[in-house]
């Protein structure tokens, strides 16, 4: 195990531009869990969350939609839209 993989155990596995909307899906290994940052490079702002395995795809393709059905307030999803 390199150094650099036991001081960030999660690691990026997807990527997606649409616009001025970027967004990315970590994965960590030490906690079998996802992470989706969503960030908006037009209004400099950026939404984190994270999602259970199972829903790690959906996150990922719909993180609006899957932040609005997890609860996330709708503030803060306008904020980061």
């Amino acid at each position: 195990m390199a150094d650099s993989d036991r001081q960030f155990p999660a690691r990026e596995v997807a990527q997606r531009e649409q616009g001025q909307v970027e967004v990315a899906l970590f994965w960590n290994r030490d906690t079998s869990m996802a992470t989706v940052v969503v960030w908006n490079w037009s209004s400099g702002t950026c939404l984190q969350m994270n999602a259970e395995p199972a829903q790690a795809k959906y996150a990922f393709t719909h993180p609006y939609a899957y932040a609005a059905a997890c609860g996330v307030p709708a503030h803060d999803v306008r904020r980061a839209a």
